[in-house]
C-alpha cells in the first residue's frame, strides 16, 4: 500500500521551525547566556510537566490526556509563522490577535487532514475546555522556570540599558525591584497570578469550587518548588548526585 506523507512531513518541518524560535522573554530582558530556551524546549518541558502532575489530579475529572497532549504540542505552532510575539515589542493584543487568526486558519486549511488543528488551536485560544485551561496555567508558570535557571547561574542585569522602558518601568516591575526582588522572582510572582480557576469557569468546565482549588492548588505547589529551591541555592544542584561511574567510559584506542 502506497502512502502519502507529503503534507505530514511539511507539517513536521513548521514544527522544525520551533526550534530555532528563541523565546522572546529572555532576549527582551537581555540575560547573558550562549543559548537560550527555544519554543520546542518549551513544548517538551509542558509535555513532561502535565506527565508529573497528572498522578496528582483527581480521577474524577476524567482530563482527556490525548486532548491534553494535542494543545501542548501544537499551542505554539502558530508562531513558527508569525514568531513567538509580546505586546511590549510595540505590538497591540489586537494585532497578535490578527496575525494569530491568519497562521490558525492557514495551519487549519493546509494540514487538516494531518492534525485537527482548527479545533485544537481555535479551542485552546478559547480556553474551551477544562484541558485547554490546564495547559494555558502551567504554560505560564513554565515562562518564569527559566528565568528561575538564569538567575541561578548568574545575577541578571535589569539595570541594562538595552532593556526597553515598557518592561523595566512597568509597575509591577519597579514594585517588585523596590521590594528587593530579582528578574526570576518577578516572573514567578507575575504569572502565577495567571495559575486561577473562576467561579465563572467552573460553571463552563462543568467542575465544582473544590476541584477547581485542587487543580490550582496542584499546579502552584509545583511552581512553587521550583522557586524554593532557586531560592534555597538547590535548582541547579541535581548534578551532584549523579554517580559517577555512569558519566566515565572506557574508550576503545
Amino acid at each position: 500500500m502506497d502512502y502519502n506523507f507529503d503534507k505530514d512531513v511539511k507539517l513536521f518541518m513548521i514544527f522544525d521551525i520551533l526550534g530555532d524560535t528563541v523565546r522572546t522573554g529572555p532576549q527582551l530582558w537581555h540575560i547573558d547566556r550562549e543559548r537560550l530556551e527555544d519554543v520546542k524546549n518549551h513544548i517538551l518541558d509542558l509535555l513532561l510537566i502535565i506527565r508529573i502532575l497528572k498522578k496528582y489530579f483527581p480521577l474524577k475529572l476524567n482530563i482527556d490526556y490525548d486532548k491534553v497532549n494535542d494543545y501542548i504540542i501544537c499551542h505554539d505552532l502558530p508562531e513558527a509563522i508569525t514568531g513567538d510575539i509580546t505586546k511590549f515589542e510595540g505590538v497591540p493584543d489586537e494585532e497578535i490577535k490578527r496575525v494569530t487568526k491568519i497562521a490558525i486558519e492557514y495551519l487549519s486549511n493546509k494540514f487538516g487532514n494531518v492534525l485537527d488543528l482548527s479545533n485544537i488551536l481555535n479551542n485552546y485560544e478559547s480556553r474551551s475546555d477544562i484541558e485547554a485551561k490546564i495547559v494555558h496555567m502551567i504554560d505560564k508558570i513554565h515562562s518564569a522556570i527559566p528565568f528561575m535557571k538564569y538567575q541561578s547561574e548568574k545575577d541578571i542585569n535589569m539595570e541594562d540599558s538595552r532593556i526597553i522602558p515598557e518592561l523595566r518601568y512597568h509597575p509591577f516591575v519597579v514594585r517588585k525591584i523596590e521590594e528587593g526582588k530579582d528578574l526570576a522572582d518577578i516572573f514567578f510572582e507575575f504569572h502565577l497570578k495567571s495559575v486561577d480557576i473562576t467561579d465563572e469557569e467552573c460553571k463552563k468546565y462543568n467542575i465544582t469550587r473544590e476541584e477547581a482549588n485542587n487543580i490550582t492548588g496542584i499546579i502552584r505547589s509545583f511552581a512553587n518548588e521550583f522557586h524554593m529551591q532557586k531560592v534555597n541555592g538547590n535548582l541547579l544542584k541535581v548534578e551532584d548526585d549523579f554517580p559517577n561511574e555512569a558519566m566515565k567510559y572506557n574508550r576503545k584506542k
